[in-house]
This record gives C-alpha cells, sequence and structure tokens, in this order.
C-alpha cells in the first residue's frame, strides 16, 4: 500500500513538473549568437524600446552588440533598409559590423487621447522580428501592445512604449508567450502575397485590427510571401470586406474554410 501512495505521489510531482516545463516558453533567439538591435519610431520611445531590448538580452546571458557600435549601425545607409527587411542590407551589415542576428522593431504611438478625467491615454504597438544576418532567414517576429495613462501626452506615450517593449522582451527572452488576449471570435490564417519587407508585413498585422480584428499576429514571412493570423468575430468573407475596405492595395485571391489568401497591388 506504501508503494503504492509513493508511486500515486511521484506521478502527481512528474504530472506539475511536465506542466511547469510546458508553461515555459523556449527562446526563439539563439544563444551564442551576438545580437544587433535595431528600433525605429519617435526618437524617445525607439531609444527606451532599444534599452529595454539589450538589458533583457544581457540579463538572458546572450552576447548583444554595444551602444557604441549600435550607433555606427545605426548611421550607416543600409540600417535604414535592413528595418525595412532589405535582406541585402541586414546581409551587408552582418558582414561589417560582425553580428550574427538582427533583432528589428518598429514601436507606433499614436497621439494620445485626452479622457474625461482630465490624463492622457496612450496606445503603443511594438513589433519586432528577428533573422540572420548570413541568410536574412527570420527566426522570430512577434508584436506587443500596451495602454497607458499619464498626466501628459508625452509621459503616456512613453510609458506606454516602455511596457510594450518590456512585454515582448519576455516573449523574445521565452519568459512567457504572446500577451494577447484570447478574444471570443474564429482564428484565421491571411496569406498575402507579394510582401518584400518586414515593415509591409507588419503594416498588415496593424491593418487587420483596423479591420476589427481582436487579435493579429505574423506568423512568418518567407519568399515573399506573409502568413498572419488574425482572430476576428464574424465570417471569413466579413474579415476580408473590412480589410479590403481598410487597405485598397489588396484583393481577395481566395477564401477556403478559415484560410484566406489576398494579392498585394
Amino acid at each position: 500500500m506504501k508503494r503504492v501512495s509513493l508511486l500515486f505521489a511521484a506521478a502527481i510531482f512528474f504530472a506539475i513538473f511536465s506542466v511547469s516545463l510546458g508553461e515555459a516558453g523556449s527562446p526563439p533567439l539563439p544563444k551564442g549568437k551576438t545580437i544587433a538591435v535595431l528600433v525605429k519610431g519617435t526618437q524617445s520611445h525607439a531609444a527606451a524600446a532599444r534599452s529595454i531590448l539589450l538589458k533583457g538580452l544581457i540579463d538572458g546571458g546572450y552576447r548583444a552588440v554595444d551602444e557604441k557600435q549600435l550607433e555606427r549601425i545605426r548611421r550607416s545607409k543600409a540600417a535604414a533598409l535592413a528595418l525595412e527587411g532589405n535582406v541585402e542590407a541586414i546581409l551587408k551589415l552582418g558582414r561589417t559590423y560582425g553580428f550574427s542576428v538582427l533583432l528589428s522593431g518598429n514601436m507606433a504611438v499614436p497621439k494620445p487621447v485626452r479622457n474625461e478625467f482630465s490624463l492622457y491615454t496612450a496606445t503603443a504597438t511594438f513589433s519586432a522580428s528577428a533573422c540572420y544576418s548570413s541568410s536574412g532567414k527570420q527566426i522570430f517576429a512577434g508584436t506587443e501592445s500596451a495602454k497607458e495613462i499619464g498626466y501628459t501626452p508625452e509621459e503616456a506615450g512613453q510609458k506606454a512604449a516602455e511596457t510594450a517593449a518590456r512585454a515582448l522582451a519576455e516573449v523574445i527572452l521565452g519568459k512567457r508567450t504572446s500577451g494577447q488576449p484570447e478574444a471570443a471570435g474564429t482564428r484565421y490564417t491571411l496569406f498575402i502575397s507579394p510582401v518584400r519587407s518586414f515593415a509591409e508585413a507588419h503594416g498588415i498585422v496593424e491593418s487587420c485590427r483596423t479591420a476589427g480584428a481582436s487579435s493579429a499576429s505574423l506568423v512568418r514571412l518567407s519568399a515573399g510571401r506573409a502568413e498572419v493570423e488574425a482572430e476576428f468575430q464574424g465570417s471569413a468573407t466579413q474579415l476580408v470586406s473590412s480589410l479590403l475596405r481598410a487597405r485598397r492595395d489588396l484583393a481577395e485571391e481566395s477564401v477556403e474554410g478559415n484560410t484566406i489568401r489576398l494579392g498585394k497591388q
């Protein structure tokens, strides 16, 4: 009887331990590789996001390009192209500055609005992707949003940018999965082509939200085709119609079940 009890206790311990392991995400970025971090957006917001990502990487045991070297990279002509997802520019930067992975981000903070309490509410959306500088192959893509309140528009915007950056840093480091809330809706997979850069792909993700999707994220960008997942409270046809109203440069190609294919003009 005692043996059965011990086996039962061991089984419970193993089950709990297994669940704990399952909840901890695996970091998407490879250890032992030097990572360069570039972020575009309003200067103060981009600087804060970059600083948060760098600190997170270093604290997580990664090798990150230091600020002095990053400043040289930011001043190069190829940096702007690399932030747009230009593969040739990414390869050139990697060869010139000796890093292995480019982690590039885009911090968007629309103008904060004044609320009924005479405070300001700001929403920040931080999108980032990582790719190898030797091949341009994407190894991570994610988006996090945050809403914060401040006494001034500047304070609200800065707080929202920092919160979104910290959330995405935790996802990148494997501390948690995406914080996108599970919404009551249907999950759709959208394939859009041709899409030439990560900036274009993330722009389509934002358009899905504008079209009414409760959540949207970039799954991958490969060979000129973006794969986007979106949750929408409605049919696939309704999502397509709403998205095409928001994006005149997109056209419907096919809708099969929960899979939507769009062409980009």
